[in-house]
């Protein structure tokens, strides 16, 4: 590794290291609730400490997957898709309620694009948060999903180009994934 490169990876460290001081006393302001001086230097401490515990124990400060275009947009992704449970909960509910039960339970195979643990976390986590479908396993980038329907399973996709937006991931069409 040479000296620029070095210095590079300090900086992306020294920012990594920031950013998770920022997001741990936002935290704490949120619990808190509170802008008192008293709670802001408490808060500062503790985020200060939590922050250099964690780059003691895991060796660094966050994932590279979260940066700041990530965290602005991320209030947007929780409202989309608590958007899509909702909309999930309604689906599974007119479900039960129908005399028929019109249910055809599988597990489908998915093949993601998305890169990465934290990506591909996120997207079957959201999977598994929406009422109808389960995400079973996830082995590198395939994921056995357990769909209520055979439709929930046109659903991912959506939920899959969600999480690319999330983490400013280029999106692929059908066409260039099978391409």
């Amino acid at each position: 590794m040479n000296i620029g490169s070095r210095e590079l990876t300090s900086g992306r460290a020294l920012r990594s290291k920031l950013l998770l001081f920022v997001l741990l006393l936002a935290f704490w302001i949120v619990l808190t609730a509170s802008l008192a001086l008293h709670e802001l230097v408490m808060g500062a401490v503790c985020a200060a400490f939590v922050g250099t515990l964690t780059v003691a124990l895991l060796g660094r400060a966050l994932d590279p997957c979260i940066t700041p275009a990530v965290l602005l947009r991320l209030p947007v992704f929780m409202v989309r898709l608590v958007w899509e449970i909702i909309k999930a909960n309604i689906d599974v509910a007119k479900i039960i309620i129908d005399p028929r039960l019109p249910i055809d339970p599988r597990i489908v195979e998915y093949r993601t694009y998305l890169p990465g643990d934290l990506p591909r976390t996120v997207f079957s986590d959201s999977i598994t948060l929406t009422p109808g479908t389960v995400t079973v396993e996830l082995e590198g980038d395939v994921l056995n999903v357990h769909c209520l329907c055979p439709y929930h399973e046109e659903g991912l996709a959506g939920l899959e180009a969600l999480v690319a937006w999330l983490f400013g991931v280029k999106g692929m069409s059908q066409g260039e994934e099978d391409g």
